[in-house]
Parts: structure tokens; C-alpha cells; sequence
């Protein structure tokens, strides 16, 4: 049968027109092939689903009166039932089912202090997390963006995908970008969210201001103004973690300290208060605890360590900056 002559004989099946040698050629014709067929046989969507509910409702009609006039023309209405089984029932149930979509499982992935972790995600972009830090994200991405949850610090090699900005919420910022490189440190303890960027534009926004960052930019947010600024960073000081050095540029001990613990997994504490203040200049390069206690106590004349226990140091004696 030719397209027109399908819409003519479904015309008079709904109109009550139609001969038993029509049905009987309608029946023939595969619901299956039909469907197949919808965007050709059809004028448009709201003409197929007009037709769709029809038939729904004839299927009702015809099976009421198939148990009520069983006594008339039993094989007309036994095709009717048929053909309307046939063509319009499964046709029917998917034009108006609604389509079933899988959830989406957030995964989490975290590091204990002194541990780093290297992950690509489901689109091609690479993350280094660091000590102590926390990322969520979903097993696949899905919608007009890709978004994911930072806790702590990483470093992101993004995949470009104009068509789909790569979000990074972090506390109380918003950190987007299509294609690029860039390092977040957001530990819930500092008092500054920092984004710095190696390659590529990034824009970092909270609830009050945003800002567009460059290479060789940092943003950085203030928790307590709630406000982002924007400077000019050696980007070197900031990303060489991911390499497996620790770059200090007359950094106070007590900075060192911290730096040291989360790298290594241990506490630092220290005999005196003014030891604190000390300032140290110094790059270590992939190297154990030990070695980078050694080096310290050599640069520093005076200022000495002990181990308490496995995980805890202390720092003791006199501090010649």
C-alpha cells in the first residue's frame, strides 16, 4: 500500500467508514513496519500523537463492545480488535510512555595525608589530587555542562568542549572553563580559596563578583569580605606539587609545617612559639621526610628536630635567620 492510501484507510477506520475489505487490508499492514515509518506516513508529531490517543481509545471501545454484542458480526469485531492491537497498541504505548533514564552514580574519590592521587575523567580531562583532598563527580557526564565537587587542592587538565563549560564548585566559588590547565587550593581551613592558572582562561565567580584569569594569574578569594581579587603569580610556586616538589620562597616555619605535614602525613610541633617565624628558602625535589628534616637543620645554624613517634615531629632549639 502506497502512504496515502495507509492515511485514507485509517481516516475512515476512525470515521466508521470503512468495509471489511478495508479492514481486512489495514489489518494486514504490520504495526511493526508502521512504526518504522511514523515521519513519512504521518503529517507531524501532534498529528501522530492526535491518532495515537484515538486509537488508545478505540481499543477500549472495541473490547467494551466485543463483551456486550458478542451475539452481532463477531468476526468484524475480532478484526477490529486485531488490527487495533496490531497497529495501534504497542504504537500507541510508545509515542506515550515516557522514555526511562538510567541515574547517574556520583563518584568520590579522596587521599589521606601524605598520599596523591592521578585520575582521568569520563571525558578525557586529567586531575592530580592532592594530600588530604576530596573530588566528587558523576560516572558520566550528561546535559550542557560538566560539573564537579573540590574539596582541598588538584590540578586540572580540562579537555576543551566548547559546547560543554567544565564546572568546578569549591565552598562558596564557581570556577569555569572550556579547555585549559589550572590549579584550585581549597582547603575548608585557609582563610583564601586560590585558583591559579597555568594555560587557557578560567573564570572563578562567588555570589558577590567574578573575574577572568590568564596564565601566569591567580584568583583569590577572601572568605571573610566574601570578595574575589585578581594578581599577576610566579605559577611555578603553586603547581610544582603535582611533579612531586615543594618550592618554599621565605616561608615562615610554621607555613613549612603545615606544607610538610599534609606532603609527608605527619604533625609538626614546636618547643618555642618564636621558632614559629623562622623563614626558609628552599626546593625539594621528589625526596624522603628525613632528607628534608637534614636539610633544614644544615640551612638553619641552631634549630634541631626529634621524632616523638612515627607521625610526630618535633621541632626544637634556636632559629639564625
Amino acid at each position: 500500500m502506497t502512504e496515502n492510501e495507509i492515511k485514507t484507510l485509517m481516516k475512515k477506520y476512525q470515521d466508521g467508514t470503512i468495509s471489511h475489505k478495508e479492514e481486512l487490508l489495514l489489518e494486514e499492514f504490520d504495526g511493526h513496519l508502521l512504526y518504522k515509518r511514523e515521519k513519512e506516513v504521518f503529517n507531524n508529531p501532534q498529528h501522530k500523537k492526535r491518532i495515537g490517543r484515538r486509537l488508545g481509545n478505540s481499543i477500549n471501545d472495541s473490547i467494551s463492545r466485543s463483551n456486550t454484542l458478542h451475539w452481532t458480526a463477531p468476526g468484524k469485531i475480532a478484526a477490529s480488535v486485531i488490527i487495533l492491537l496490531g497497529l495501534g497498541l504497542s504504537i500507541y504505548l510508545k509515542w506515550n510512555t515516557p522514555a526511562k533514564t538510567l541515574p547517574i552514580t556520583i563518584l568520590e574519590k579522596s587521599t589521606d595525608w601524605g598520599q596523591k592521587l592521578s585520575l582521568t575523567l569520563t571525558d578525557g580531562t586529567e586531575v592530580r589530587l592532592n594530600s588530604g583532598s576530596t573530588i566528587k563527580f558523576p560516572e558520566r557526564f550528561t546535559g550542557n555542562t560538566r560539573e564537579v565537587e573540590l574539596t582541598g587542592e588538584a590540578f586540572f587538565n580540562v579537555a576543551r568542549n566548547p559546547k560543554k563549560p567544565f564546572i568546578i564548585k569549591s565552598d562558596e566559588i564557581r570556577t569555569t572553563v572550556l579547555g585549559t590547565s589550572f590549579n584550585i587550593n581549597t582547603f575548608p581551613e585557609n582563610e583564601e580559596i586560590t585558583v591559579t592558572v597555568a594555560t587557557g582562561k578560567v573564570k572563578v565567580a562567588s555570589d558577590s563578583n567574578a573575574v577572568f584569569l590568564g596564565p601566569e594569574e591567580q584568583g583569590v578569594f577572601d572568605k571573610k569580605s566574601n570578595r574575589i581579587s585578581r594578581r599577576k603569580t610566579d605559577i611555578r610556586n603553586f603547581i610544582q606539587w603535582k611533579d612531586g616538589i615543594i618550592h618554599f620562597e621565605d616561608t615562615s616555619l610554621f607555613q613549612v609545617s603545615k606544607v610538610l605535614g599534609a606532603w609527608y602525613g605527619v604533625t609538626f610541633v614546636f618547643a618555642e612559639e618564636e621558632l614559629k617565624n623562622c623563614h626558609l628558602t628552599a626546593i625539594y625535589n621528589n625526596e624522603i621526610l628525613s632528607v628534608v628534616l637534614e636539610s633544614i637543620k644544615y640551612a638553619k645554624k641552631g634549630l634541631q628536630y626529634e621524632y616523638l613517634d612515627d607521625n610526630k615531629v618535633l621541632i626544637k632549639g634556636r632559629c639564625t635567620d
